[in-house]
């Protein structure tokens, strides 16, 4: 997780890695994909969506809903 420091993106990813749910990720211009979001680093989110894996840039993300 964290080294001792406060960080809300990772607490909020890890939390939705384990509990399994489908969230809907919006890109920055604007396609929602419904996926489940099975890891993460500084700089990408890594997803299945409908059984294909497909790795993110975060930059490219606008918004995750649960």
């Amino acid at each position: 997780m964290t080294t001792g420091k406060f960080d809300l993106q990772t607490r909020f990813l890890d939390e939705v890695i384990e509990s399994g749910r489908v969230v809907t990720i919006y890109t920055t211009n604007g396609v929602p994909l419904k996926c489940k979001i099975i890891g993460h680093d500084n700089f990408t989110i890594l997803i299945d969506s409908k059984g294909q894996q497909q790795m993110l840039g975060k930059g490219a993300i606008s918004t995750i809903v649960k």
